[in-house]
């Protein structure tokens, strides 16, 4: 954080970047030290082993099939999107998001000299949904040849239902826009909510592409390791030229066989953990804040702060967080200028970090 952010101090509160405060599972720990016990960190190849617990996971979580041979991996779902679009448009191609959306889908395409086109997500006092009147229109633009689906959403924390899954699905195949669902928030939900892969909707259709990783879900980014779903042959062909072998860390391969086969029990007890700092936050803010809107997300562990009210411009709210509250948040400009008055809270941390953070927010505001 203070190699990031110039305005921090060491006593700053960090609630900003996507991972947790948590440890890994001990399982996934365990393994990384005995591969690391063999001494030797060579080149490594994902194996049979490997495989198969990705595809165990996918059974048993999703209830999605998933053969082996379209598992490709990759350092991490950014870099995977970002060679997809390389690999599979063309430069003045027009690229279909949702603002407000995760910020490097917005950078990636900028990067690699593509269009930005976006189908801005509708919100109707905090809940947020898809104009599917105007992404149908922009999907029969022959320019615009692929889609990022964020699913489930960073920042708005909407889990899209089956049905809302079945159109933008059917819209991009109808078009023949190739439809990248970036799903590695798929195993953090709400107790009582459903995430469905958009591609398991779609069995019979390959243009659909899926990127997951158990970074997100085990708190293991620094690992760089996720598994893209690529069921498309000449897809796959392209990437493989693009990419050539696929040599990922031999800690991260152990990590990931051991949390796919081991980590389910540790993955319960967070997502109570989660439900219950949501709920908590929920209970606060109404007490403390009640001009902040707030929406407990349906999955994440990301919420998404509404201080429109208090009539500060996004430069003066940012100002107040940091410099008064001494608290470092993600401001919502970042995923958009959809985001304007929003900041997003990262609360994958200690409740008695959370409540103390909510009450250095609350302070500010209120001097």
């Amino acid at each position: 954080m203070q190699i990031m952010e110039q305005d921090v101090n060491k006593d700053t509160l960090p609630f900003w970047i996507a991972d947790m405060d948590f440890s890994c599972p001990p399982a996934m720990l365990a393994a990384i030290k005995d591969r690391a016990d063999r001494l030797i960190m060579g080149y490594s190849m994902a194996d049979g082993e490997y495989h198969e617990a990705i595809c165990n996971w996918m059974e048993r979580r999703f209830s999605w099939n998933i053969n082996s041979e379209d598992i490709f991996i990759s350092s991490g779902v950014v870099p995977a999107i970002k060679d997809l679009i390389l690999t599979l448009t063309n430069q003045g191609d027009g690229v279909i998001i949702q603002r407000p959306v995760y910020y490097p889908f917005s950078a990636i395409i900028n990067l690699t000299r593509r269009t930005l086109v976006n189908n801005a997500l509708v919100n109707s006092d905090g809940r947020y949904s898809i104009d599917f009147q105007d992404l149908e229109q922009k999907a029969k633009d022959p320019v615009n040849t692929m889609m990022l689906l964020c699913s489930p959403h960073n920042p708005v924390g909407r889990v899209w239902t089956d049905e809302e899954l079945q159109r933008i699905g059917n819209i991009c195949l109808e078009n023949g826009v190739i439809l990248v669902s970036d799903e590695i928030h798929f195993d953090l939900l709400r107790t009582g909510a459903n995430h469905t892969p958009v591609a398991r909707l779609f069995p019979g259709q390959n243009s659909i592409i899926t990127c997951t990783a158990p970074t997100k879900t085990f708190n293991a980014a620094g690992l760089q390791i996720s598994n893209i779903i690529i069921k498309n042959k000449a897809f796959q062909k392209k990437w493989k030229q693009h990419l050539g072998p696929e040599l990922p860390s031999p800690l991260a391969l152990a990590a990931t066989k051991a949390a796919y086969n081991e980590g389910e029990e540790w993955l319960e007890q967070l997502l109570v953990y989660l439900d219950d700092n949501l709920a908590f936050m929920d209970r606060y803010l109404k007490n403390k804040l009640p001009e902040v809107q707030f929406v407990i997300p349906q999955g994440t562990y990301l919420a998404w702060l509404d201080f429109s009210t208090y009539g500060y411009n996004d430069r003066e709210l940012g100002r107040i967080l940091i410099k008064e509250a001494n608290v470092l948040l993600e401001g919502g400009t970042m995923f958009g200028p959809e985001g304007s008055g929003f900041q997003r809270i990262n609360i994958a941390c200690p409740k008695t970090v959370l409540e103390q953070g909510l009450k250095r927010i609350v302070a500010a505001l209120h001097r």
